[in-house]
């Protein structure tokens, strides 16, 4: 058998990069994985879909089914390498490991292809997707001006400035004080003014989208939220992604990967635990503390994830609130960290902070980190003097956003097994639809009784939380009882929906009654849809 193929954590991929790392790790392990696509980009790339099962023990739809997702938010990397990691983790991992005989894994390594692309290749900047295609006047769109392959950041002395070079660290810029002296600084990203009027009033980039904010639950449009998208499912990446998933009822658990301070993130994204069911957070509150103890990450809900003197944050059409209240699933983000993280600087530290100042002193740190590194990305390109042709004299260069957004990338190997152990632990815990004790007895004559019990051996109901109880997204499950070739069902029915079956000891005993003339003769076709504890089968023959 062909050796799975390692994940480099060298650089950040670019996306024929990626496309190289799916094609190899499907070409390792044939008979575990297949690469599809949800669909195409804005741009026409594939947004790459990986499924990964035991194909010999059935199809991937028969089973109950994770899904990860990575890079909805553009300079967020890390999620592209974090869920690639996880992908070749399972593959290497078998048969020691057997969760690929009994689940499927659906794996998007990559879902903003695009906006990934633009960040990889020129270091700029973009929340998932910014529209430039009607250009505004006295609007500045991001563009290498000066032939160095980087979209960086452009200072220019301004009397209205509002930064000032740190004293403390040259290559900085902090917040202007009453006491400092100039010269000051104004900045943009590196880029050309569409139609400039020679004035101040400087727009920067066109209308900017945040695809994580473009989930259907408690949608709202802007400017109430902020880069929300025309309506729920809006951007097509989006709504492929949507579409799979409710094409697919058996999935059980989502989890998403993001960069920003190291977290476990849980939902509610707005309002409070009390909004939800107290049964549901205990469990969500259970299996976000085995991440924490698996990556050494704070665990926090949405609405809490911000600096200590801030509000509770709340965000509309997030993905956390419509994968509990649309899906009724238990679904979690990892916040991977960030640069300040690798440098040492946990997340609390982050949080702690009150002011900019403070704030400004980690950025310091983190820097003086980077300076005692061997092997270093480069985080920073000196200021460089231009004459940009519209503003004049200006000086580019500064602090690289592609790496400053995330972990360094050895770093990021480390906290990826954590992020796997997590997986794994909450993929285990799946429904789990069997068939079991099918009997078979001749009661006289052509008479036969056929008995069978169904039920859910996995840790999880059915119906996984029970805000998913009385959503109809997650199906009750449901026997098809189809009588052979010349056999009569003698019972009142065949079929039976059994509502949804709790988790271990959830079962239901059936029985019935056909007449079935002759000798070797199929009785019955017996097929179970189990929704999230998957589908099973059997033919029952006398």
């Amino acid at each position: 058998m062909p050796v799975v193929p390692i994940v480099p954590f060298k650089h950040f991929f670019c996306y024929d990069e990626v496309t190289d790392v799916v094609t190899q790790l499907v070409k390792s392990s044939p008979n575990l994985a297949r690469l599809s696509s949800l669909g195409k980009s804005r741009e026409g790339r594939e947004i790459h879909l990986l499924t990964l099962t035991d194909f010999d023990t059935g199809k991937p739809e028969d089973k109950p089914a994770y899904l990860i997702h990575g890079n909805i938010h553009a300079a967020e990397l890390s999620g592209t390498h974090a869920a690639l990691y996880t992908a070749r983790e399972l593959l290497a991992g078998y048969p020691k490991s057997d969760i690929l005989k009994r689940i499927a894994f659906y794996i998007v390594p990559r879902l903003n292809p695009d906006g990934a692309e633009f960040v990889v290749t020129t270091s700029g900047t973009v929340r998932s997707r910014t529209d430039r295609s009607e250009r505004e006047p006295n609007t500045l769109y991001q563009e290498d001006v000066n032939g160095d392959g980087l979209i960086l950041t452009m200072r220019q002395r301004h009397p209205d400035g509002p930064f000032v070079a740190d004293p403390k660290d040259r290559r900085l810029l902090i917040r202007r004080q009453r006491d400092h002296k100039p010269p000051f600084y104004r900045t943009l990203p590196e880029g050309v003014i569409h139609q400039w009027d020679g004035t101040d009033n400087i727009r920067i980039e066109g209308r900017g989208f945040d695809w994580n904010r473009n989930w259907s639950y408690d949608w709202r449009p802007e400017p109430e939220q902020g880069g929300a998208g025309d309506f729920p499912f809006s951007e097509p990446e989006m709504r492929a992604l949507a579409d799979f998933i409710f094409a697919r009822h058996n999935i059980f658990g989502v989890l998403g990967y993001h960069t920003g301070p190291a977290s476990v993130l849980r939902p509610p994204s707005t309002g409070a635990d009390k909004d939800l069911d107290a049964g549901d957070v205990k469990i969500m509150e259970e299996l976000a503390q085995f991440g924490a103890k698996a990556t050494k990450f704070p665990v926090h809900p949405v609405v809490k994830y911000h600096y200590a003197d801030g509000r509770d944050i709340n965000l509309r059409g997030h993905f956390h609130n419509f994968g509990y209240h649309h899906l009724g699933l238990y679904v979690f983000e990892f916040e991977l960290g960030i640069l300040r993280n690798s440098a040492g600087i946990s997340t609390e530290e982050i949080f702690k902070t009150k002011s900019e100042e403070e704030r400004e002193a980690h950025i310091r740190r983190m820097m003086k980190w980077w300076d005692r590194q061997k092997k270093r990305e480069k985080v920073y390109l000196p200021w460089k003097r231009f004459s940009h042709p519209q503003l004049g004299k200006v000086e580019i260069g500064g602090l690289l956003v592609r790496h400053i957004a995330g972990r360094t990338l050895p770093d990021l190997k480390r906290v990826s097994k954590g992020t796997y152990e997590f997986t794994l632990e909450h993929a285990a815990r799946h429904p789990y639809i069997q068939l079991e004790d099918v009997e078979v007895s001749a009661v006289g004559g052509n008479i036969y009784r056929i008995r069978a019990r169904v039920a859910n051996r996995g840790q999880f109901p059915t119906h996984i939380s029970n805000k998913g109880r009385g959503l109809r997204r997650l199906k009750t499950v449901r026997l098809s009882f189809q009588p052979g070739p010349g056999v009569k069902l003698l019972s009142q029915t065949g079929h039976h929906d059994l509502g949804h079956l709790p988790g271990l000891t959830g079962s239901r005993r059936l029985e019935w009654f056909v007449s079935a003339p002759g000798k070797g003769r199929t009785l019955c076709d017996i097929h179970v849809a189990g929704g999230t504890g998957g589908n099973v089968s059997a033919k029952i023959v006398k």
